[in-house]
């Protein structure tokens, strides 16, 4: 295989690692680019090209695993934890199935006013002191204090 093909599919590859959020495209793309050197170093080495490669691809895909590059959390900031257990009251009567708002003490996200849900079959009455159990989507679910 001409050199210039392996350059073209590791480019291809390490571009498409960078468009993305996987960590897998960069490592075919540096298994390709050892094999354009190869190819422009050893001619008639198909068999050379390939090997290298393959060992490219494994050692990156081994680093990768080894050093749990993949398994770290997201971040949590403005999500569901933010909210958990933030105190206010209700501004607009809750009920499980329909929804109404409550104004937090403390502001989350820039805002204390939020949509809300009550997270028992009781309604909560305006003026009640509620809890913020969950979050579900982008509204909030609430329990009486």
């Amino acid at each position: 295989m001409v050199w210039y093909f392996w350059a073209i599919l590791g480019i291809l590859a390490i571009v498409f690692e960078v468009s993305s959020p996987t960590f897998f495209a960069g490592f075919l793309g540096i298994g390709f680019l050892g094999s354009a050197l190869a190819s422009y170093l050893l001619e008639d080495s198909f068999t050379v090209q390939i090997i290298i490669a393959l060992v490219g691809m494994f050692v990156g895909a081994f680093v990768f695993k080894r050093q749990k590059m993949g398994e770290t959390p997201a971040s949590k900031i403005g999500q569901s934890d933010e909210f958990i257990g933030v105190k206010g009251k209700v501004t607009e009567l809750l009920s499980e199935d329909e929804m109404g708002s409550v104004k937090l003490h403390v502001p989350v996200l820039g805002s204390s006013k939020w949509p809300a849900v009550s997270n028992s079959e009781d309604n909560i009455d305006v003026g009640t002191p509620i809890e913020v159990v969950a979050i579900a989507g982008s509204h909030l679910i609430v329990k009486k204090i």
